[in-house]
Parts: structure tokens; sequence; C-alpha cells
């Protein structure tokens, strides 16, 4: 017997408007590969060579951010050991620790977040993993458990390295993974940061973030209000890479761009960004709780089913999801399994069922469904008739098993008068 219920309704855009968007053919795209993804759902909206492996350069250091975030209190100390100072070029982003300097956690995030400090970068891995090849084991194991299997770390900071690589698209699901860290989100959206003087320097250290869309400060004409996230790199052989999160409404986009050109690279997020919030738009399917449909509870009484109660049908969370600005809620295709014949025990909170949005045999968003209250009717009136959808027919009921008996008993005794017939 099958245990649920189909419910397909579809209904054919008539009779809306038709919205003008901007179309994938118009955007110019100078970098050699990029992707724009809903952060979201993970929804690829716009790919060039998003699948090809390219040098990260330093946006490598997101994932070296989260992972020392995760293992590492921001009041605590690290301290720079030779390895940290002296293993990278001297001429790369820096900010000239010593061998033996301490900087606490979250001064040390604030110089590699807004910085991009090589050295700092390597004395985080150390505090986490002990070395550097350890913590580059980390990130890469990290990266695959986000989805991201065409990713390899081989150091903390993404100085070039041949080893060292990934995609747009593994880039970009990096960053939907991490992106929701508020605290990392607060550091990079802080335009200038100081740290003042160590154990070993009465020196402060001046910080201005370098990513030009997030600091009105270094860039008042590049700047977006809209942009929440960011990470710039660059190395000769990686070319400018660039990550950057923009948030407009409920609509959150992620841009990655790999081997970038100087003169372009802000060109082509820009590009991306404003394509992403003027084709596509948060479509709110689903509020916590809000009645979906409304299923009958039941009681089994001799052998009948009787309805006792009624259930009302919702999902857990809210279901959002970006989609064209010409698609509406009624233009989807709607999924429902809901488990047939609920019984008397079930409770509130229970999952018994999905429903599922599509869009032209596309998969936009799954969510289970829970009964979300239960309206029981009055006790007079729970026994008097029996309900019409029966568990139960002639071959379960009293009747039934009667005759079954009789049948049976009856053939025990015309075979054993048989038998004794035989005998003589």
């Amino acid at each position: 017997m099958n245990r649920f219920i189909k419910i397909i309704l579809s209904i054919l855009l008539l009779l809306y408007p038709f919205k003008i968007f901007a179309s994938q053919a118009t955007l110019k795209i100078n970098a050699e590969a990029a992707i724009l993804m809903d952060a979201k759902t993970g929804t690829i909206l716009y790919e060039k060579n998003a699948y090809k492996r390219y040098y990260p350069a330093s946006i490598t250091k997101l994932m070296t951010a989260y992972l020392a975030i995760k293992n590492l209190n921001p009041n605590d100390y690290i301290t720079f050991s030779n390895h940290a100072v002296t293993s990278i070029d001297s001429q790369s982003s820096r900010i000239g620790m010593r061998v033996g300097e301490q900087l606490l956690v979250d001064q040390a995030l604030h110089a590699l977040l807004l910085d991009s400090a090589n050295d700092v970068a390597n004395a985080l891995g150390e505090a986490v993993s002990g070395t550097t090849e350890n913590f580059a084991q980390l990130m890469t194991k990290t990266a695959h458990d986000f989805g991201a299997t065409s990713t390899n770390f081989a150091n903390p900071h993404g100085l070039h390295n041949s080893h060292h690589y990934t995609t747009p698209y593994d880039m970009a699901l990096i960053t939907k993974a991490i992106y929701n860290n508020e605290y990392l989100r607060e550091i990079m959206e802080t335009p200038t940061y100081q740290i003042p003087s160590t154990n070993l320097s009465n020196k402060t250290i001046y910080l201005s973030q370098s990513h030009a869309l997030m600091n009105p400060i270094r860039d008042s004409q590049r700047y977006r209000s809209d942009v929440i996230l960011g990470k710039t790199g660059y190395t000769t052989p990686a070319g400018n890479t660039l990550v950057t999160v923009g948030k407009r409404d409920e609509v959150e986009l992620i841009v990655v761009i790999m081997k970038g050109q100087l003169q372009n690279y802000y060109n082509d997020t820009n590009a991306l960004l404003d394509y992403g919030f003027k084709s596509y738009t948060a479509l709110n399917l689903n509020s916590p709780n809000e009645v979906i449909t409304v299923a009958p509870l039941y009681s089994i009484q001799s052998g009948k089913l009787f309805e006792v109660a009624n259930c009302e049908i919702s999902t857990r969370d809210k279901i959002t999801v970006v989609v064209r600005s010409n698609i509406y809620k009624k233009d989807l295709e709607v999924l429902m399994d809901l488990e047939e014949n609920l019984r008397l025990g079930a409770k509130e909170g229970e999952v018994v069922g999905t429903i599922t949005y599509m869009h032209n045999g596309k998969n936009l968003a799954s969510s289970d469904l829970i009964i979300s209250k239960i309206n029981f009717k009055p006790a007079t009136s729970l026994y008097n008739e029996p309900s019409v959808v029966k568990q139960s027919s002639i071959f379960n009921s009293d009747f039934f098993v009667v005759a079954i008996a009789g049948i049976t008993l009856l053939f025990i005794l015309t075979r054993q008068k048989k038998r004794n017939k035989s005998r003589f």
C-alpha cells in the first residue's frame, strides 16, 4: 500500500505582467573565470570557467580565518615562531612581526582579513594545528566537507604553490559555508583598525580594508553599502582574485573572480552583482507555522477508522528562494508527500511529510512538513459515525473471522470423516 498521498499543483504563467531583466548575453566579464551564486541555496546564476582549477592567492585567507575563529578564542594570544616570520617572502603582504612577538587572536584576524598579512596567516595556522603543513591538511579536509572537492590547500596564506589550487565554484561553496559567521563579517566590515603596542614593540600598526567595495575611506567612488563580505588576492601566477558577498533585501549573492585583471576585476564584480540584483528576486513561499493543509487524525475502534481530530500541517522554517524576477509563486509546481491516515498518538512538531517547490523541472526548495497544531473534536461526536476513510473491509471484520473459523472447522471434520471410512 502506498504510504504517501501525492498532490501535484502546477499553474502556468497567465495574466501577469512580464518584467524586463538583464540577460546573461549582455554581461561582459573580462576575468578568465567567474561565478555568481545564490548564497542561501547555492544556485548558480552565472558562471564562466567555474569548474576549472586556478590559484586563489590571498582569498585563501577566508578559510584560514574561519578555522582560526572556530578553534581559537578571540582573547587568546598567539606567538609568532621563526617559521611564521621567516618562511615567507619579505616583499609579500605582512605586518612585520618579530619572532616571539604576540598578538590577540582578534588582532591577528583583523590583520589577516583587512591587510592580508601572510606572517599572521602562518601564526594562526600554527596556533590551530601545530604546523602550517598540518593546518593546510585541515583546510583541505574542511573544504571537501563543504563540497569543494576540487580544492587543495598547501599553506594558510595563498602565496604561490603549484599544489595550492581551487575553482571558482569551490571558492563560492567555501564562502557560502562561512559567510554567515557574524564575527568575521564584522571584522571585514571595519574600514580601518589599529593594533597598539605588543610585548616586543611600542609602535602602532595601522590596518585598512583592502577590498575597495567595502571601504569608503579607501575608495569612496567604488564603495557599495550592499557589500557585506569580501577578500582580495593577487600573485603573478594567480592574477587578481576577488571574493565578494552582496546583500539587498533578502537576496544574498556570492561573486568569485579568478585570474582577473587589475583594471577590470572590480568592474566584473559590480557587473555580476548588478545583474543578480536586477534579474533575481527573493520569493517567500511559506512562513513558520503557516498552515499549508489540514489532515485528519484517526483512531481505530472495532476495526474501523474514526476521525478524532484534524491536524494543521506547516513547515518548521521559513522557505525563501531566489528566482527570476518574472516568476511568481503561482508559477511553481508544488509536490507534497504527506503520510496517509495519521493515527492517534501523533504529536505536534512531528515530521509527517515533505513539500517541494519546482520550476521547469528544477528543484528550488524542499522542507519537512510538521504537525503544527492538533484540533480535537468534541468527545460526544467521536464515535457516532465511522469515517469514510476505512482501514478495514470485510476481510478484517468479525464476520469474516467467524466465517473462516467455521470453514476451517468444517474442512477438518470432513477430512477426519473420510479417514475414518478408509479404515474399513
